[in-house]
């Protein structure tokens, strides 16, 4: 399963797909990284994917690699939502919300949920613009360097990944003729 999403991967930065959907889905990966799952913000902001024009596998394969390592940054999420929840303007709309009947199922009263939504909104476009330019960039130029190296022509001439290559060239023949 892994070694399918790493080449599905590898099939978008090589396909025509926009650099945009790429970079979109692995802001929004970070996005749902950061926040805590288990909550209603989580499950929206996951059912929200699937219904903006990202590439899914970029997006599920980076939430799958982010998501452990985002718990080194609870530290600092925690201290973000505490800074947050308990600023004195906010109490009085933070009460009102907590007391609406689907509001506490969000889960926006937890520190690290307020705290890594807060995170990934403001990291959004700091990762959606380098990872459209490092997309650009792959394809100009890195892409054909890379398929002249040594290992590169090994790991291609395998059995196993030239099935695998013939497969998604039909499944994409198929996808294009029926789209």
């Amino acid at each position: 399963m892994l070694v399918n999403a790493v080449a599905r991967v590898v099939a978008a930065l090589n396909s025509n797909r926009r650099p945009g959907e790429i970079a979109a889905g692995v802001s929004c990966a970070v996005l749902l990284a950061l926040v805590p799952a288990a909550n209603l913000i989580w499950i929206l902001l996951l059912a929200a994917l699937f219904f903006v024009k990202v590439n899914l596998s970029v997006a599920l394969l980076t939430l799958a690699v982010l998501t452990p390592l985002a718990t080194l940054a609870d530290p600092l999420l925690d201290a973000i939502g505490y800074r947050v929840l308990t600023a004195g303007p906010m109490q009085e709309l933070f009460i009102a919300w907590y007391n609406a009947p689907i509001a506490p199922l969000t889960g926006f009263n937890d520190t690290l949920v307020t705290g890594g939504l807060l995170a990934g909104a403001v990291l959004w476009l700091p990762v959606y613009f380098p990872v459209r330019a490092f997309v650009q960039v792959y394809r100009n130029t890195l892409r054909a360097r890379l398929a002249e190296l040594a290992p590169v022509r090994w790991f291609t001439r395998l059995p196993l990944v030239q099935r695998l290559t013939g497969w998604l060239r039909w499944a994409n023949g198929f996808y294009q003729r029926v789209r």
